[in-house]
């Protein structure tokens, strides 16, 4: 599976068909991702083979603020101890993974660990946005996955929610690739 075969969704493209098992990522990709790329909401990859979308992800520009984890000790750990002081903001910018499905055909077999690499490496990679973390509203079935691909909760207060935000810092990847 390679990834340099990654399409940017278009207006025009012909989306292959798509079963992920989830009907909500059905529908997204085929009913509202080419509405969501008009209206610049976002922007949806695909990967395709044998006449099949492989996997799909959309992503929207984000921030990670003190709004959204609501402890002044969990901040300040995230994000104030890696800048000087005079650097300190009430938010910090992040990029988002709206939506991200892998056909079952594809799943369990290494395909989305590959993608949310290649995601963090396209970020540090020139980063793109300006961005130091990576979001997902997190499904609960999805949340070893992401907790698998270093993933942290970024607040306690969703545990009972159907998704939990998470967080992936990109500084501490850009950090490892230095050292």
């Amino acid at each position: 599976m390679i990834l340099d075969d990654l399409k940017r969704l278009s207006q025009d493209h012909a989306i292959l068909p798509f079963k992920c098992g989830d009907t909500d990522l059905e529908n997204f990709l085929n009913d509202d991702a080419k509405a969501h790329g008009e209206a610049l909401l976002s922007v949806t990859y695909l990967m395709e083979k044998d006449n099949l979308t492989i996997a799909f992800f959309s992503l929207f520009n984000d921030k990670i603020g003190y709004n959204e984890i609501n402890s002044h000790r969990k901040f300040e750990k995230i994000f104030k101890a890696k800048l000087p002081k005079s650097k300190w903001f009430k938010s910090y910018p992040s990029v988002k993974i709206g939506r991200f499905g892998v056909h079952q055909n594809y799943q369990n077999e290494g395909v989305g660990g590959k993608i949310l690499d290649f995601i963090k490496g396209w970020f540090i990679d020139n980063n793109k946005t300006g961005c130091m973390y990576i979001t997902v509203d997190a499904y609960k079935r999805s949340l070893p996955f992401y907790s698998k691909n270093g993933f942290l909760f970024l607040t306690d207060d969703d545990v009972d929610s159907d998704t939990r935000l998470m967080y992936f810092d990109l500084t501490l990847l850009k950090n490892s690739l230095i050292n």
